[in-house]
């Protein structure tokens, strides 16, 4: 390994807070978090398609990453 990875013991010291609030359409104040697990996803997606891209000098492709704006944008680099 060329460096090594950072431990908690090589942070400064921080303090967390929680700021509650209640949703108002439901009696109970519950949240949805069904989407917590997909926002990661699509930036992923095309960091990896532009890695992928950039040796052919594409450096910017806007979403969604279809067939289309990939062969678009390969077949109109420079």
């Amino acid at each position: 390994m060329d460096y090594c990875m950072p431990r908690a013991d090589n942070f400064v010291p921080f303090a967390l807070e929680n700021n509650v609030t209640l949703c108002a359409h439901n009696p109970l104040g519950a949240k949805g978090c069904g989407e917590a697990g997909t926002i990661g996803a699509p930036p992923a997606i095309m960091n990896a398609v532009l890695d992928a891209l950039r040796p052919l000098g594409i450096t910017d492709l806007d979403m969604p990453a279809t067939p289309e704006r990939v062969f678009r944008a390969i077949a109109g680099r420079s």
